[in-house]
């Protein structure tokens, strides 16, 4: 999620996968977030408190609105795929697809901020209904439309002020796809409706097409209905900004922790299939001094990260949205980094600005994420972009870490709504630890029967090299009479080390799947001379 600050809060280019447009709980200032009080309570009645909280969130409003649409026009929104993360979890969810804002309304309607965008993009889709499956990358049109009730309130002892803005009489929004939809049959049904539907001249595509544009048009309006958090962590003078509900104080969960640099301008997941491409951005590179890049791949065969000049992208994806087949060049960049099974991470100082195509001066720069050429995977990346830490740049690389499994959690049921055992319900937990960097298994805990949360404390033999051995990954079990099923795997690499000796959660992600969180695995990091 890119951040544009203005005072005091940043509408960051309203990134709904950095963004994470998910339904949240329903916790705006009126059910959770307790009006704000005068300071000295004694000296004022009711009605002064109500007219002060009526002409706060007036002057938020009216400061909000001129702000909102020249801080979105020209934004890459991500998008997630489908995943069950709420709350401040969902702002870990991963984005398979872009929205490029082009068209943007924001005006004063009474007391309210009636806001409506809209523009071309791109998401992943892989569904199956009745005998057929669609899996391809869909172009699509998309608007949305919505008036929202501003308010505000700060917790005191957590030093957050949050922003709600929560859509009134509902919200306007039409998804319309574009280029050809093409479903496969998965069985021998799904063959004779085929024929039979080219027989009568009905094509199966047309009727994929609109079932898609239901399903997004319902979807975006069931996630925007949930309202919008703008938050803003003092301590850290971190501004976020998320699609759902949070409580007061509360602050969304990122992929990256907080840097102690600066509050970073983008912090967010993503996926990207074979022969797709992933966007972020505009980044101003020269209005916030020398910037760094944190990545890791946390799964797939590898990734391709660019920056390139944010105007020619724009004319590349004007032409190629506009015509999908039109034959266009695509703009050159700055090369980043190129990660794989050997390098899942690293850190690389991002250039200030790229050169433009049609002009001298430089410009603001965009990052694409990209698989190799060569891969049959989707890669699975995530990113930050925050200021660069140049004491942390020159310090001594420590290079060796003990490593304790602490305890491991898993879902009560996996992915098909199923307990794990048929007899008793719960799993019988096992994880197994491989040295990915040394292509073999290194331990294997005991297996902890019949609880979904296992306390191991099991530290693990001898020391790893972090440029040699790492990643670890961890292989989480269910380990039957008969069977061992799979539940997920987790993975520790040298961007996920804590900085210093302490505790760590991993994610527990389902194997074959993206985003899909089955529980956490928690680990006790030391670093060694």
């Amino acid at each position: 999620m890119i951040r544009r600050v203005f005072a005091p809060f940043s509408l960051a280019a309203l990134t709904l996968s950095g963004c994470h447009l998910v339904r949240g709980r329903d916790t705006t200032p009126s059910a959770a977030a307790p009006t704000p009080q005068p300071s000295n309570p004694s000296s004022s009645s009711p009605g002064d408190a109500e007219a002060l909280d009526a002409e706060v969130r007036a002057l938020v409003t009216e400061t909000l609105t001129p702000q909102l649409c020249p801080r979105l026009l020209g934004a890459w929104v991500g998008l997630p795929g489908e995943s069950n993360l709420r709350g401040r979890a969902a702002g870990t969810a991963t984005s398979v697809g872009r929205w490029w804002i082009r068209r943007c309304s924001a005006q004063l309607s009474g007391d309210r901020i009636a806001l409506s965008m809209g523009g071309s993009g791109w998401t992943w889709v892989d569904r199956e209904a009745g005998s057929f499956r669609v899996r391809q990358y869909l172009l699509f049109d998309m608007q949305a439309a919505f008036s929202a009730d501003v308010r505000v309130a700060y917790d005191r002892t957590r030093r957050v002020a949050t922003l709600w803005m929560r859509p009134q009489n509902g919200v306007e929004a039409e998804v319309t796809p574009r280029g050809m939809v093409s479903p496969e049959p998965t069985g021998l049904f799904g063959r004779l409706l085929s024929g039979v539907a080219a027989a009568t001249g009905t094509s199966v595509s047309e009727r994929a097409r609109a079932q898609a544009a239901e399903m997004g048009s319902t979807q975006l309006r069931e996630r925007l209905g949930a309202g919008l958090t703008m938050t803003y962590d003092l301590p850290h003078r971190q501004v976020d900004f998320m699609v759902g509900a949070l409580d007061r104080g509360e602050l969304p969960e990122r992929p990256w922790p907080a840097t102690e640099s600066g509050p970073w301008l983008l912090n967010q997941r993503a996926t990207v299939w074979p022969g797709g491409l992933d966007v972020s951005g505009p980044i101003d590179g020269a209005a916030h001094g020398a910037l760094s890049l944190d990545v890791a791949l946390e799964e797939g065969e590898g990734a391709v990260l660019t920056a390139v000049c944010a105007d020619d992208l724009a004319r590349y994806f004007d032409a190629r949205l506009r015509d999908p087949g039109a034959s266009v060049e695509a703009p050159r960049g700055v090369p980043l980094t190129t990660l794989s099974a050997g390098r899942t991470s690293d850190r690389v100082r991002l250039p200030a600005s790229v050169a433009g195509a049609q002009n001298d001066h430089p410009c603001p720069l965009a990052i694409t994420l990209a698989t190799p050429p060569s891969s049959q995977l989707p890669a699975r990346v995530r990113a930050r972009v925050a200021p660069a830490d140049e004491a942390a740049a020159t310090a001594p690389a420590r290079r060796r870490v003990q490593v304790t499994l602490v305890e491991v959690t898993v879902a009560p049921q996996n992915p098909s709504g199923q307990n794990w055992d048929v007899i008793g319900g719960e799993a019988d937990l096992v994880v197994t630890t491989a040295a990915v960097g040394l292509g073999r298994e290194v331990d294997t805990s005991p297996v902890v029967p019949n609880q979904n949360r296992a306390s191991l404390n099991r530290r693990l033999a001898g020391a790893f090299e972090v440029a040699r051995d790492l990643p670890l990954r961890f292989t989480v079990s269910d380990d039957d009479t008969t069977t061992r099923e799979r539940i997920g795997h987790a993975d520790l690499d040298a961007a996920t080390l804590p900085t210093a000796d302490g505790e760590v959660s991993l994610p527990i992600r389902a194997p074959g799947t993206v985003g899909t969180q089955l529980g956490t695995l928690r680990l006790r990091v030391e670093w060694l001379p």
